[in-house]
């Protein structure tokens, strides 16, 4: 069988999710898919959902590993990947109807694309539409292409994607040989390894994008929350890494700076520590005076007046 895209799912314990996800990759239309699922140690009963699925898909490539994590799971399955693309889909994510076909038509047209996304919206746990993705970034978003469903190649893909990670891991299709010259995702980050991956492509090959919400991210109220700290470091380490190997502008590390300071910002709010949020809120907003900045600023400032009050 020549496959079109190869579909990459890393899973463990989402038995309940993963009906719609699969239901979301059968509904695409003139793609000829590879499923490959790498289980990443389910206790839940995924495995067994899965090889039952095995008798009626045999399109479908199920991995067993013991616990690794997410890199290693997409990892195994991209060296399997017999397809020219491939696709990512998280197992408690789902696709819109004919996603796959209009972004692979687009790939297959402009064979410099290496990466390509799509705008996505996060939805309930009862599958209700929350927010779009590309609304939260002001640095990327642009008003007058919102009911656009046409691909654009992103401009300076690197500088901007350095300050704003406007992309979602179920929304990407990547070509195979260009995701493999990349070495894939690193496996000894800790966190971040899917935005230093993008970034590694954005170095090496143009990348598209719509603005059409072709992917719901379910927001889990028992998922697990990244350690800030650990993945605040692992920023640190890759923004350095590439401004070692690329020519970055001036004005992107200001606004690469005013990232992290936000990220910053957000860890000790979390803390509680009101006076270190502040102080991280107006570097952010100095250097990168946009809206998210500015709420930012003004409600750690509500913060510390109500306290010493």
């Amino acid at each position: 069988m020549k496959y079109d895209v190869s579909v990459v799912i890393p899973n463990f314990n989402c038995k309940q999710y993963l009906p719609i996800a699969f239901a979301s990759i059968l509904k695409q239309r003139g793609v000829i898919t590879e499923i490959i699922v790498v289980d990443d140690g389910s206790d839940d009963g995924s495995i067994e959902w899965l090889e039952l699925a095995q008798k009626t898909l045999s399109n479908l490539v199920l991995i067993k590993q013991h616990r690794s994590g997410v890199v290693a799971a997409r990892n195994r399955a991209i060296g399997l990947a017999r397809a020219p693309y491939i696709a990512f889909l998280d197992a408690d994510d789902y696709w819109i109807d004919d996603k796959l076909k209009d972004q692979l038509s687009y790939m297959k047209a402009h064979r410099e694309c290496v990466l390509s996304f799509t705008n996505y919206m996060h939805v309930t746990e009862q599958y209700q539409p929350i927010i779009d993705c590309f609304s939260y970034w002001p640095e990327f978003y642009q008003s007058q292409l919102k009911d656009s469903t046409d691909y654009m190649l992103l401009e300076n893909p690197l500088d901007l994607l350095l300050c704003a990670n406007v992309i979602g891991t179920s929304s990407v299709m990547v070509s195979s040989d260009a995701i493999k010259r990349v070495n894939s995702f690193n496996p000894s980050l800790k966190s971040a390894s899917d935005w230093d991956c993008w970034l590694n492509l954005a170095s090496i090959g143009n990348v598209a994008y719509t603005y059409r919400c072709a992917m719901g991210y379910l927001m889990r109220s028992d998922s697990i929350t990244a350690n800030r700290t650990r993945r605040i470091e692992a920023m640190q380490d890759i923004i350095a890494r590439v401004y070692a190997k690329n020519p970055v502008s001036l004005k992107t590390k200001i606004k690469t700076t005013a990232r992290m300071s936000e990220c910053h910002g957000e860890y000790q709010r979390e803390q509680g520590k009101k006076f270190s949020a502040l102080f991280y809120a107006v570097c952010a907003f100095s250097l990168n005076p946009h809206k998210r900045n500015a709420k930012h600023l003004i409600h750690d400032l509500k913060q510390l007046v109500t306290a010493r009050t």
